[in-house]
């Protein structure tokens, strides 16, 4: 989780200048105290109660530059604690080079007037900033849990948001900003089971606390600058995609997304491919970029004809639109057009194509189910869920959809009804299971075959009404 760490000389003098060679390190002041050191490299102190704490302070206040200003600022609480379950356990203080896990709980049980004075002075110092990912809720947790009142806090997601970056999470932002080798690997059920109150802590949980700390701080020194991590940026180059490419795997995200023929709001899909496409948000990091990129790309997708602008603003999303077959004034695909709309609030956009409630609801679809062996029921079943399953959603989900839209009562009030009757479909074929676990989707083959064998059921009925129409 954490290699290749760089280690400083702390001088006991005062800033001037570069430690001689005879000088003492932090580190080694440190060492020769009784302070547990239960991490080498980098180093990490526990302190476990009130004279190590004192001691430890002692320690810094002799090494004036132990710390630039700001420091790493975390906390940790033991979740399974039954008595003062709520109470912060633990709280990381982390420089570069060093990290401080200060016990809070086991060296006051609970108790405010404990708390060693010393540390509450340091967390109450606005001169020495504690910089962490929603620090100020850590900060909070330790106003209610001791009544401690910190300052100097600082949030780094919103360092990121005022700087354009879109990264909220500590994880998000190591990977945009921590030092090369520096990753955090969090199993949230570990976690859940650790108890940072011990007094004898576990290796992993030691590594897992002081990673964040140290990672708070890399964080903060590197997005200051803007200095973003080179593996990260070289993802572009490690993973090269043609423009043409790029396009495609975009507009699958829509169509995964979105249904065809029906009518939603541009500034949702802009949305969309800005927060959920992953390549944009490993390749272009800031925000901006990527607007600008989307704007481009929906222009280019309107100009092809692969999107379609709707200028009846009251169509919108969960409305059928079976009267908009026919291309007329109100689908506009000029590029100009696209230009002018694309940043309009009310701007409504459609996939191409016939919308999924239009083709089931036709007598071309019960053919069509019939022939590939399901029932009368199953054909009524598969209709009404059709348009939640064009992407992979859960099967509770279904169920629940189902009971609150389901026309037959009969089967809206029983769960495992539904549940075999979503079975059976996915026995058949007409369901298939989604990339997540528990989820189901149509197939997309049944999908494909439906789609364009409905296209040519129109042609031959327009065919026909043509050739009646000419006797």
């Amino acid at each position: 989780m954490y290699n290749k760490v760089r280690t400083r000389t702390y001088s006991v003098a005062s800033k001037q200048g570069p430690p001689n060679s005879s000088s003492v390190s932090l580190v080694d002041l440190l060492d020769r105290s009784e302070i547990p050191k239960v991490r080498l490299n980098p180093p990490v102190y526990q302190i476990s109660n009130k004279y190590y704490a004192s001691r430890c302070f002692d320690i810094l206040k002799k090494c004036t530059s132990w710390h630039s200003g700001y420091v790493g600022f975390d906390t940790e609480t033991t979740v399974h604690r039954q008595r003062n379950h709520r109470l912060v356990s633990m709280i990381q203080i982390a420089t570069r080079d060093l990290c401080f896990l200060f016990q809070v709980y086991r060296i006051t049980q609970g108790n405010c007037k404990e708390f060693p004075p010393i540390l509450r002075q340091f967390l109450s110092n606005p001169d020495i900033l504690k910089v962490g990912v929603n620090a100020t809720h850590d900060a909070e947790w330790l106003k209610k849990s001791y009544d401690i009142q910190c300052q100097g806090i600082v949030n780094l997601e919103d360092i990121a948001k005022e700087k354009g970056y879109s990264a909220g999470s500590l994880s998000e932002l190591t990977l945009m900003f921590g030092d090369p080798g520096l990753v955090l690997e969090k199993n949230k059920r570990k976690i859940l089971k650790w108890n940072f109150d011990a007094a004898i802590l576990d290796p992993e949980l030691i590594l897992y606390a002081s990673t964040d700390a140290f990672a708070g701080i890399q964080v903060y020194e590197n997005i200051l600058e803007d200095r973003m991590n080179p593996d990260y940026l070289n993802y572009e180059s490690m993973n090269p995609m043609s423009r043409e490419d790029e396009e495609k795997e975009i507009y699958e995200l829509l169509l995964s997304s979105y249904p065809k023929g029906k009518a939603h709001k541009l500034n949702t899909l802009v949305s969309l491919l800005e927060n959920k496409y992953g390549r944009w948000i490993k390749t272009k990091p800031k925000k901006l970029d990527r607007h600008l990129e989307v704007n481009k790309t929906i222009e280019k997708l309107i100009k092809d004809g692969r999107l379609i602008v709707v200028e009846e603003e009251k169509q919108v999303d969960g409305v059928d639109e079976q009267n908009q077959n026919a291309e007329s004034s109100n689908e506009i695909q000029s590029l100009e057009f696209a230009s002018a709309v694309i940043d309009k609030v009310d701007t409504l956009v459609k996939l191409p194509g016939i919308s999924i409630e239009t083709i089931v609801s036709s007598s071309y679809a019960d053919q069509f189910f019939i022939s590939k062996g399901l029932s009368s029921d199953e054909c009524d079943f598969l209709k009404e869920i059709s348009s939640y399953i064009l992407k992979a959603t859960k099967k509770e989900s279904l169920v629940h959809i189902y009971i609150n839209n389901g026309k037959k009562q009969s089967l809206a009030k029983d769960d495992r009804v539904i549940k075999e009757k979503l079975d059976a479909l996915s026995l058949k074929g007409a369901l298939i299971p989604g990339n997540k676990w528990n989820t189901l989707m149509f197939h997309p083959d049944w999908l494909t075959e439906l789609e364009k064998g409905y296209e040519e059921f129109i042609t031959t009925q327009e065919q026909v009404k043509e050739h009646v129409c000419n006797l």
